[in-house]
């Protein structure tokens, strides 16, 4: 029970804001049961003591059918009323909470990303954003609610009926105990195992389903698509099963409520039928008694059920601490230092490693880019050149070193302020399920539709997107998928065009283009960062760079001239092993 508490009491805790609503829930929850039970009783009695009082003349002219008739619609309109304000309520504060939960559990990850979140799949992540928060309703809604509506039943129903008789409100007490308290406890250690089985089948048969749609085209090339679909129904025919041994532990204990409910009533009858023997209580009254007793278990009945399902709960509560636990690879400062006083980068012995035991991904490189100057990173594949990006906008923070923007170190900037620096095409630039505009609208909220098409015709786009049926507005698709790889990359060079930071990282930013294409789109990049510090990160020497020959340089004004601070970088296995001038001769 201590290690239930320990899993739940954080998300529990994230509750607090919608306590009030809660509370009013639980209100008319207590309200709609003990509406119930006055009503089931009173009905009870009124009839019985009606056809008592029928018995005789004289007995039915002296009967009050006016109040007892009052009290039953009374009793119904507030049980009816109350029902409803307990649903809107409680289910009101039930979204609210789910609301907080998503929100803040995105607050905790996104911070993640894309460092320690790549180790999780993203089928996974997904289900865990969606599925497992949902399986948290079942918390308040299902089992905090109805535990403190049963506890106070427990307390208030005996204390009634004992001004009956003792014996009787002792039997009612300790029916309501082990229908309302046993058994659920019993329910969530036979349905504890199998439920934590189906939120991890549950995530698993979402991920395949995922990464099988991600995937499908490969799946469908290589003829590997039938023993995929065998794996997700393997898994699938797993979920089934759990899901089948859960119905039949709830139809255990649902079978077991209402055999407790039958013995307790019928051994309330029996002590109230000795009661009446005695002429210590009316036969009406035992009606009223048996009637209370049994609607009360109304009160109790879903408990069972709802602690069955705590495993789960409890699984899905663990699989979202997994994640909320993990450290964030960076951490900003809420506001910065101060300014830089230029934007030209130094990188000072920068080391990094993405793992204690990997090997050096950076090992003891110093590159200084002066403002305004571009630099060219080359390298195979694995060279580090990736990681270069990935530390210059603190996606990791180097474990060696330090990187410096106009001689402040990058770990002195918020992180608002660090992202308005640098505009980053990267390697695999993301395009959202969305229009043209809205992809663009990323980088720059406010962007103007002139400003937008500027960026297009910069990155040789706006042909492309004006021949579209619904132009800016068209819908790309998920991934852009709409697009060919090349206009993919190359919308994604117009939103960073768009964001004009000072400091520009370019990471293979004419993969997939022809040649004329690449040509053209690289002499306008270069147009448009005349006066920027440009890092272009490349596997090989695109058109128009090339190594000057010579040591002579050509006249300034010349348009293809090099100048002193262009710069070609070579990286091998993370160290720099060769570096020199280099000329951009568009």
């Amino acid at each position: 029970m201590g290690s239930l508490y320990r899993d739940l009491a954080p998300f529990v805790g994230r509750f607090r804001p919608q306590w009030g609503w809660m509370a009013l829930g639980t209100l008319l929850g207590l309200a709609t049961v003990a509406a119930g039970v006055g009503l089931m009783a009173l009905s009870g009695w009124f009839i019985s003591a009606a056809a008592i009082a029928g018995l005789s003349s004289e007995t039915a002219h002296l009967f009050n059918f006016f109040y007892p008739s009052i009290g039953v619609r009374l009793f119904a309109f507030v049980r009816t009323l109350a029902r409803y304000g307990d649903r809107i309520v409680s289910h009101d504060a039930t979204f609210r909470i789910l609301e907080t939960l998503r929100v803040w559990f995105y607050t905790r990850i996104e911070p993640l990303g894309p460092g320690p979140l790549g180790g999780f799949r993203s089928g996974d992540l997904l289900t865990r954003a969606v599925s497992d928060i949902d399986a948290l309703d079942n918390l308040y809604l299902r089992v905090i609610q109805p535990t403190i509506v049963a506890l106070i039943l427990a307390v208030m129903l005996p204390a009634f009926l004992f001004s009956f008789d003792a014996g009787i409100a002792l039997a009612a007490a300790a029916g309501i105990l082990a229908a309302g308290f046993v058994l659920p406890v019993m329910s969530g250690k036979l349905g504890g195992a199998v439920g934590q089985g189906i939120a991890l089948r549950t995530s698993r048969l979402r991920t395949r389903i995922v990464d099988g749609l991600q995937g499908a085209p490969e799946l469908i090339v290589f003829g590997a698509s039938e023993r995929y679909l065998e794996a997700v129904r393997e898994e699938n025919r797993g979920l089934m099963e759990d899901q089948r041994r859960m119905s039949r532990i709830r139809g255990l204990s649902t079978a077991l409520t209402t055999l407790l409910s039958g013995l307790t009533v019928g051994v309330v009858l029996w002590l109230g039928a000795e009661g009446v023997f005695r002429k210590e209580m009316g036969g009406a009254g035992l009606a009223l008694v048996a009637m209370a007793v049994l609607a009360a278990f109304e009160g109790v009945m879903p408990l069972p059920a709802a602690y069955q399902f705590l495993g789960r709960t409890r699984e899905a509560a663990a699989r979202l601490s997994e994640i909320v636990r993990v450290k964030p690879a960076t951490v900003f400062p809420a506001v910065s230092a101060g300014p830089p006083s230029a934007f030209d980068l130094t990188f000072e012995t920068v080391g990094f490693r993405y793992a204690v035991d990997a090997p050096p991904a950076l090992d003891g490189v110093s590159l200084h880019i002066p403002e305004g100057r571009r630099v060219v990173v080359l390298g195979h594949t694995g060279a580090g050149k990736t990681t270069l990006v990935n530390l210059l906008v603190r996606f990791w923070d180097p474990t060696e070193g330090r990187i410096l923007i106009g001689g402040r170190d990058i770990r002195s900037f918020s992180e608002a302020d660090l992202r308005r620096m640098i505009s980053v095409v990267s390697q695999q630039a993301h395009l959202f399920n969305a229009s043209v505009r809205d992809n663009l609208r990323v980088a720059c909220g406010n962007a103007s539709e002139a400003d937008m098409k500027g960026a297009l015709a910069a990155a040789r786009l706006l042909d492309v997107v004006e021949s579209l049926p619904e132009g800016l507005d068209t819908w790309i698709g998920e991934g852009g998928r709409e697009l060919s790889g090349g206009q993919a990359r190359r919308l994604s060079v117009a939103r960073a065009l768009l964001h004009d930071a000072p400091i520009w990282i370019l990471d293979e930013p004419t993969e997939g283009l022809d040649t004329v294409t690449e040509r053209e789109m690289m002499a306008s990049l270069y147009r448009h960062a005349r006066g920027k510090t440009l890092l272009l990160i490349t596997h090989r020497l695109l058109t128009g760079d090339r190594m000057p020959s010579g040591t002579g340089e050509r006249e300034a004004s010349a348009p293809g001239a090099p100048r002193s601070s262009d710069t070609m970088v070579m990286l091998d296995r993370g160290r720099i092993v060769d570096q020199g001038p280099l000329d951009f001769s568009f």
